[in-house]
């Protein structure tokens, strides 16, 4: 024992040896006044916190709401993890501990996103917001009884009792994209009961997802422009402020942000302890979510009536919902 101890030590000295001896190489090739990529990387993180700071103060009422949003939300699962871990988590509603969980991602995707934004990255915030949509439709679906939970995931029909065979996956891959287009057409869509011109520009936006999304177009057409048709060869590693990403990331992240915080009420269960507090508090930030897209409208943006009925006919949770287990 006391041999194979010491052998074991031995390669573990090795190792140690051979890392110290490679991050020695990096160090000397890449290293600068002691920093590892500190002669072009260091400065690009810097320029991060500098240009997120010009972000944030240039949209400051936007920088306000998310942070209130984020403190109400956050404070919201907190409690109701608590709960459930004091009480237990329930057992008749087989779905809720999932539900949680799943705002529980949704929250940490839109920090995600605020985070890129706030550090010189609107756009690739901008990409995570399609992530967001899906997962608040999705939600939207469960709080309005559209689908259960079984057919959201794609599992209806699969075995339940065994392990799943290759094919058994690629069945419930498919039932989840057929049910999230079916959502899509519900809440967006054609079936959705919104005025036609309001459909039309939901559909337009929800589309401008995937330019950014599938090889970044908007940011390499708007670095390509700069370059090649105003000729400004002072090209950064950081994106610098931009007139048009910076608002289509914070006019859809408020689009997104007050969905969620519109079904935030269903993700608490039915015997929360009433709290005249948090209605209070709920419907302030709902309210003031409201006025915001107003604001767009004010400015000329003819997205914000649509973002106003859609959320409104379709986000209808208010301070007084709670959980209940949709069936579909």
């Amino acid at each position: 024992m006391a041999w194979e101890m010491r052998e074991v030590a031995k390669a573990d000295a090795v190792k140690v040896e051979e890392i110290k001896r490679r991050q020695t190489m990096l160090l000397k090739a890449f290293g600068h006044e002691g920093l590892y990529g500190g002669k072009y990387f260091a400065p690009v993180a810097d320029k991060e916190q500098e240009i997120g700071s010009v972000f944030n103060s240039t949209y400051r009422g936007f920088r306000i709401l998310t942070d209130c949003f984020l403190d109400f939300f956050g404070q919201t699962l907190l409690e109701q993890i608590e709960l459930n871990n004091n009480k237990g988590w329930p057992q008749a509603e087989a779905n809720y501990a999932t539900c949680v969980l799943m705002y529980l991602t949704i929250f940490r995707s839109v920090r995600a996103s605020d985070v890129c934004a706030s550090n010189g990255y609107p756009l690739q915030g901008y990409i995570i917001q399609r992530s967001i949509k899906d997962q608040a439709f999705i939600l939207c679906a469960a709080a309005n009884n559209m689908a259960d939970f079984a057919t959201l995931f794609g599992r209806k029909g699969l075995p339940d009792d065994k392990p799943w065979t290759d094919e058994d996956n690629k069945t419930a891959i498919k039932n989840r994209r057929t049910i999230e287009n079916q959502i899509r057409e519900k809440i967006i869509g054609s079936k959705s009961g919104l005025k036609d011109e309001t459909i039309k520009l939901l559909v337009k936006v929800d589309g401008m997802f995937n330019t950014e999304a599938h090889r970044g177009l908007f940011t390499l057409f708007s670095e390509s422009y700069k370059l090649l048709v105003e000729h400004k060869l002072d090209v950064s590693l950081v994106s610098g402020p931009n007139k048009t990403s910076d608002p289509m990331f914070v006019n859809r992240a408020t689009e997104t942000n007050w969905m969620i915080h519109r079904l935030v009420p269903f993700m608490r269960r039915k015997d929360t302890p009433k709290s005249e507090t948090w209605d209070k508090n709920w419907k302030l930030l709902d309210d003031h979510f409201h006025w915001m897209v107003e604001g767009l409208g004010a400015i000329g943006k003819e997205i914000a009536p649509a973002y106003l009925e859609m959320i409104d006919a379709k986000f209808k949770c208010d301070a007084s919902a709670y959980y209940t287990e949709p069936m579909g």
